[in-house]
């Protein structure tokens, strides 16, 4: 008999180890290790956007006015908006992109339109409702480590990003 100590110390010994390096698609990759760290080369989100439903607007326009402004436009999600007109609300959609010119988004909720005029609740602080740029991942950022072992979710995360291939062990 020898001592789990001298058997472990034996095992890592006589272990084998690659350091043949392998291009695979990610969709190959499951449960392989990443050969090098992996950097983001886009900001996600992408550019400002609507954590909500809502109205977005500049809030220094509203408490001048108020918080009584007309509405200007319409963004739904994946349309790139126009930026916004002084003094007015735009109707937005949950992850549209905010227009230049809003700073805070006040949920529909809180919002009462009365032909085309929008009344925002007082519930609404400057800045709110707005996921930021890069908020999640910012361009340049290590997301995987090399020696990382692929699962499902790294796997869901690089194509989230763009990354097509992997160098893996």
């Amino acid at each position: 008999m020898i001592s789990v100590s001298t058997a472990i110390e034996q095992l890592i010994t006589s272990a084998k180890t690659t350091d043949v390096k392998e291009q695979l698609t990610v969709t190959q990759s499951l449960g392989r290790v990443l050969a090098a760290e992996i950097i983001a080369t886009i900001n996600v989100p992408p550019a400002d956007n609507s954590a909500m439903d809502g109205y977005a607007f500049c809030y220094a326009d509203a408490l001048k006015s108020d918080f009584k402004l007309p509405t200007s436009q319409r963004i739904p999600a994946g349309v790139a908006p126009k930026a916004l007109n002084p003094a007015t609300v735009a109707r937005i959609f949950t992850g549209a992109e905010i227009p230049a010119g809003a700073d805070t988004v006040a949920m529909q909720e809180n919002c009462s339109d009365e032909d085309g005029t929008v009344t925002i609740g007082n519930a609404v602080t400057d800045g709110a409702n707005i996921r930021r740029q890069g908020q999640d991942i910012q361009s340049g950022q290590t997301i995987l480590s090399a020696g990382t072992k692929l699962r499902a979710q790294e796997m869901g995360l690089l194509s989230s990003i763009g990354i097509k291939t992997v160098e893996v062990l």
